[in-house]
């Protein structure tokens, strides 16, 4: 096992859809930079058998769902930079991702800003070059704004960035509104929830005086990249060059594709590839001598293998073949070491922090309460690179019980670990529930299925299939009938009669097929050729000796799922004490709203602890 925060050993590049990059093309280097107490996360790209131009650079990224959405085409931005010799460092900011702190700290803007003068220190140090330059994407382009009035920038990329402050909260408010979970209650505060990502009212306050129009960067080059998706504006170009300011303003594809929900991202790589062949044209121009010296990671760490932080310990893990897997292992200070270690796969296409940072906030909920926690991308996912580049970003991966048998023979020789629970959201309550039934040898103690909307996914699958819209469909009729307003609405002349009877006509099918389907399985006496049978495979689990706990949001069609496959078995094993089951109000899928967010959090943590710490 890897444990070390800063390690360039068995890196791959990567193909890129645009050519040319190999697995000797570039390093790959994870750390922990600034001070402990505001410790912040990311990874340094170098380039590797190229010969390293005089321009280094930091990728300011997003904030909220757009940083979510973003992070694999960073990602394969820094690949591109570093295969073309620009050393490159993504990171996230105080109190985002894999960083320490809380978006519902005070000072957000001034600690972001804080955060990109410690990704500029350290990537100077990393690098030895005396040039360094910012893009930023979205907010994070405008924060490489500000910041630049404060370093001394060598160029600057600026991809759609949020002109106003103003403009931007407005954006927020439409999306907080916008947000239909049934029966949510949007925040009593003035804070604002857009997407599961908290903005306080002083952040907004922070946020709204913002006009980059009337605050020119500091920077010999700027790039403005336009949105492809609207008409161009150029205001804020015409206006910064009016000072001085050499500026270019281009419009590149991809940018609604690059901002959809993580499992149907598509990279943007021809924007990517004019941005690096305009960065490289930058630093070709730079003729001040440049040192020649790129100092090794290990340098930026001091010494220092691990980060503390409070009463926490969080470790950089590295495993799978020629350690191309990743995660994040948070382990308590002091705790008991009969304690299992919780294991976090992804949940859909999102990186390894989990929707709306669920992960980390569970993670680190569980540390403190006494459990190692281990948080990792899939194959293909995150921050666990695959040569093939057609082939990442599918979440329900073929291998996903080997990669958690790794991930578990791993972590036990340095936690000591004796027993694991497997905890997953969506597709990785898929992985936890197969981990379960496929390594029969390993000392799992618990599967936690949250919200799982497949028990069985075969490749080809939509998550967005008939099956699925039928059972979301039929919740919708059910929670409707329950308000006498909608009888109302029922007999309106555009009311969709043939839908609600194919819905309902779809229902019983369903549960038809469910209970013959039940009945065959238990009468069959040949139990091992059964297949995808819910039933029987949750008698397996329950035989072996492992728990079972469900957590569903109120209206998620993942409870249907369970209940017409197996509900009797449910019930019985609910009674008998091996199910544990629960399901939340006034939320949805990935729990986007604060309140139910935290009901969940620490729910799991009470149920863990109840069962594994307190019976000790």
């Amino acid at each position: 096992m890897s444990l070390v925060p800063f390690d360039t050993n068995g890196q791959t590049a990567g193909n890129s859809a645009l050519g040319a990059a190999s697995a000797s093309a570039l390093t790959r280097a994870p750390l922990y930079f600034g001070p402990a107490e505001r410790s912040l996360f990311g990874w340094y790209h170098a380039p590797a058998g190229v010969a390293p131009r005089k321009l280094a650079i930091v990728i300011c990224p997003p904030l909220g769902n757009e940083y979510m959405s973003s992070h694999r085409s960073l990602r394969h931005l820094a690949d591109r930079l570093a295969t073309a010799g620009i050393p490159a460092l993504r990171f996230d900011y105080h109190g985002t991702g894999d960083s320490m702190g809380s978006s519902e700290d005070p000072g957000r803007v001034a600690a972001w800003l804080d955060s990109i003068q410690e990704a500029v220190q350290t990537l100077r140090a990393a690098s030895g070059c005396a040039h360094i330059g910012l893009i930023g994407l979205r907010m994070g382009a405008t924060l490489a704004a500000i910041a630049s009035q404060q370093i001394a920038l060598s160029c600057l990329v600026l991809w759609a960035p949020c002109v106003r402050g103003r403009t931007y909260i407005r954006e927020l408010k439409a999306l907080h509104v916008a947000g239909d979970t049934p029966g949510m209650v949007l925040l009593e505060s003035a804070d604002l929830e857009a997407g599961g990502f908290v903005t306080t009212a002083e952040t907004q306050r922070d946020i709204a005086p913002i006009n980059l129009e009337e605050t020119p960067p500091t920077a010999r080059r700027v790039l403005l990249v336009a949105r492809d998706d609207m008409a161009a504006d150029t205001r804020v170009r015409d206006k910064w060059s009016a000072t001085g300011l050499s500026i270019e303003q281009r419009v590149l594809p991809g940018y609604l594709r690059m901002f959809a929900s993580p499992h149907d991202t598509i990279v943007p790589q021809t924007a990517i590839a004019e941005i690096v062949e305009w960065l490289v044209a930058a630093a070709d121009s730079n003729t001040e001598a440049s040192t020649g010296h790129r100092a090794e990671p290990r340098a930026l760490a001091g010494g220092a293998r691990q980060l503390v932080v409070g009463e926490i310990r969080e470790s950089i893990v590295r495993f799978g073949p020629a350690s191309t897997l990743f995660g994040i292992l948070s382990e308590p200070l002091t705790g008991n070491s009969a304690a299992p270690t919780i294991l976090l796969p992804n949940a859909g296409s999102t990186h390894h922090v989990g929707s709306n940072n669920l992960y980390v906030i569970l993670a680190r909920t569980l540390t403190r309460a006494g459990f190692r926690c281990l948080r990792f991308d899939f194959p293909g996912l995150g921050d666990s690179v695959i040569d093939n580049v057609d082939a990442e970003n599918n979440p329900y991966v073929a291998d996903a019980s080997d990669v958690i048998d790794m991930a578990m023979q791993t972590v036990a020789p340095r936690a000591g670990a004796a027993s694991f629970v497997i905890m997953g959201l969506c597709s990785g309550a898929h992985a936890a529930f197969h981990a379960g039934l496929e390594l029969a040898e390993r000392p799992i103690v618990e599967c936690v299925l949250i919200n799982p909307l497949t028990f069985y996914y075969k490749p080809g699958m939509s998550l967005e299939a008939p099956a699925l819209q039928q059972y979301e469909t039929w919740q919708r009729y059910m929670r409707a009938l329950r308000n006498p307003r909608s009888w109302v609405k029922l007999l309106r002349k555009d009311t969709d009669f043939a839908g609600i009877f194919m819905t309902v006509f779809r229902r019983m099918l369903a549960v038809i097929g469910s209970k013959i389907k039940s009945r065959k399985s238990s009468n069959d006496t040949n139990s091992a050729v059964a297949t995808d049978d819910l039933k029987a495979d949750i008698g397996k689990l329950i035989k072996a000796g492992r728990k079972l706990t469900f957590v569903f949001s109120r209206f998620d069609p993942g409870y249907d799922l369970l209940m017409f496959g197996a509900a009797g078995a449910v019930k019985r094993f609910r009674r008998r004490g091996f199910i544990k089951l629960w399901r939340i109000d006034k939320t949805n899928h990935t729990f986007n709203t604060r309140a139910p967010r935290r009901q969940v959090v620490e729910l799991l943590r009470d149920h863990l602890v109840g069962h594994y710490l307190r019976k000790r």
